[in-house]
């Protein structure tokens, strides 16, 4: 008679206990897949820079190759995934050789005398062009697993004129 009263007394400990746990497991698991998905993002838009900066200093001596054809080819590196980019953005420019002396390097737009950027295809054999890509990254669940609302992203790749 004991034994039948205790386990009427542990009956509903199974569903709590279970609840508990899978609580904890579906955080985890969104999380996992949260991070994988942000991890594709940034790949893919590594990709997409570093063959867009490659295609531009390959056709820098091509009068018909425009801005907007090698932003259009940055674009369609990126294979639709930029629509988890808000704000998406692709620029190219040429970049200063003072920007990589610095400590750290980076890519710096060179400027003319007046400040402002000259075309792309300006640059001479040699020097260098940059494609980056810029906008902000935003978690499908930034509440549950405590994220931030959006993440800055800014991918930059360089390449070698050829022209």
């Amino acid at each position: 008679m004991l034994s039948h009263r205790i386990e009427k007394k542990r009956r509903g400990a199974t569903a709590v206990e279970s609840a508990l746990v899978l609580g904890i497991f579906f955080v985890l698991l969104f999380g996992v897949f949260e991070y994988c998905r942000f991890l594709m993002v940034l790949h893919v838009a590594n990709n997409a820079a570093r063959d867009a900066s490659r295609y531009a200093t390959v056709n820098v001596a091509n009068e018909e190759m425009t801005e907007a054809k090698i932003l259009q080819y940055a674009n369609d590196r990126m294979g639709g995934t930029q629509k988890n980019i808000r704000d998406f953005n692709v620029t190219v420019y040429p970049c200063s050789p003072a920007g990589f002396a610095k400590s750290p390097p980076r890519a710096e737009p060179k400027l003319n005398g007046d400040g402002t950027t000259p075309a792309w295809n300006a640059a001479s054999f040699t020097e260098r062009i940059a494609v980056t890509i810029r906008g902000r990254y935003e978690p499908v669940t930034p509440l549950l697993l405590f994220l931030p609302s959006s993440i800055p992203l800014e991918i930059t790749s360089v390449a070698g004129s050829e022209g």
